[in-house]
């Protein structure tokens, strides 16, 4: 079989990264993945002898988090409008265009996109850190693994990192595992240092070609215009997550001890068996105002996270996230994880990440995963949405579960 990455045989031929690997540098074993179905696409093909055409690149849809409501087309009398299609001419305009792929601007990644029809069309992408030389292999046949399980027809690559030769051996590794598998196409490979560019073309020059990366460029324009939020790279993102600090953790502390001391006789007095019924008087109308756009007090928001520390109301929230309120609800659970502290960070942090996945951002419910996983190592929903990211598991597959009538998923928390 296969190594893992730390060269131990692989459990079951699942192509993910050994308990040994995790404890070892779980960093290495992260990929942040996003499953949106953006218009985001290729053109068909072109014949050798014919003159390139450029890259069509979709105007992305916008990300939650921010107040407003998010609609992926706008509706003039009755009629319903696709949104404009960025160009990309070159691999410069590949390059400045990740940045509305993932919210954020990748650094030392290497970034895979999964294309589906003769147009090539986006869907999903994943990022992951530029691995150790020894390293190179596995990652090239992760990568892979998680492409096909995506129904991959075709893969975009581009490795942007100052470790050139690195980033060169990791793309022929996965060159390699995709002529391996016949089943994808290896539509473009780009790899960038953050001056020069690289590509396979004929007569690309081998000093590479000069780039600039600009905020102000078409794709990033397009994409804010459109709603989405840019950060200026990924620590950003793990920013915006952070549990809240100083003053104003020691105020929410002493806040939530108060609300603690408000709810637990609440509980004390309700039947095991009324214990979601009860706690989703106080959740639900809370939700509501905050979904319909309402601004919430710092009570309420310690209030709902107090509550789903109960696992009955935790899995009726849960239950409340679908395809279809994915985006909003993450939008509402972002906002309650900058204000929740200790002991309530699981519960309201694995919602969160759920969440995010369902939306497609892998990206964003990584890292919360990852903080309701510092605050709690055993916790059951942080661990399964911490494998179901590790596995690359399209959040397709939740509808069909969820159709299937399956029974919840955690028993312990």
């Amino acid at each position: 079989m296969p190594p893992t990455m730390t060269g131990l045989p692989r459990s079951e031929g699942l192509s993910r990264c050994s308990t040994e690997a995790k404890n070892a540098s779980r960093s290495r074993c992260m990929i942040d993945a996003v499953d949106r179905m953006r218009p985001l696409s290729l053109p068909p093909p072109t014949p050798p002898s014919s003159t390139p055409r450029p890259l069509d690149l979709g105007d992305p849809q916008a990300v939650p988090g921010r107040c407003r409501r998010r609609f992926a087309t706008t509706s003039v009398d009755g009629m319903t409008q696709t949104p404009s299609l960025f160009v990309a001419h070159d691999a410069s305009d590949l390059i400045n265009s990740l940045p509305t792929l993932f919210g954020f601007r990748p650094d030392e990644s290497i970034v895979a996109v999964a294309t589906t029809g003769e147009r090539r069309r986006f869907g999903f992408r994943l990022r992951a850190d530029i691995p150790s030389p020894e390293l190179v292999d596995a990652e090239a046949a992760r990568i892979v693994g998680h492409l096909r399980a995506n129904g991959a027809e075709g893969a975009i690559l581009v490795a942007v990192t100052r470790r050139q030769e690195v980033a060169l051996d990791l793309l022929d590794a996965i060159h390699a595992e995709l002529d391996e598998s016949g089943d994808i196409e290896l539509v473009v490979r780009v790899r960038a240092d953050g001056e020069r560019y690289w590509t396979d073309s004929l007569g690309s020059p081998a000093a590479g070609v000069a780039y600039e990366t600009s905020d102000h460029h078409l794709a990033i324009v397009q994409a804010v215009a459109a709603g989405q939020q840019i950060l200026p790279d990924r620590e950003s993102l793990v920013d915006r997550f952070a549990a809240v600090t100083g003053e104003r953790r020691r105020w929410l502390e002493r806040a939530t001890d108060e609300i603690v001391a408000e709810v637990v006789p609440m509980v004390a007095r309700t039947w095991p068996d009324q214990v979601a019924a009860v706690g989703l008087t106080v959740v639900d109308p809370i939700l509501d105002r905050a979904l319909a756009g309402c601004r919430i007090s710092d009570a309420d928001l310690i209030r709902l996270a107090a509550c789903v520390s109960s696992i009955d109301v935790r899995d009726a929230v849960w239950a409340r996230i679908t395809r279809e309120t994915a985006d909003d609800m993450l939008r509402v659970l972002t906002v309650v994880s900058g204000s929740v502290v200790p002991p309530f960070e699981p519960a309201v942090l694995s919602l969160t990440a759920f969440a995010a996945w369902l939306t497609g951002d892998g990206a964003q419910a990584l890292v919360a995963v990852e903080r309701a996983l510092r605050a709690d190592p055993a916790y059951s929903m942080a661990r399964l949405v911490l494998e179901i990211l590790e596995q690359g598991v399209s959040p397709a597959h939740w509808t069909a579960f969820v159709d299937a009538g399956a029974d919840s998923l955690s028993d312990d928390g």
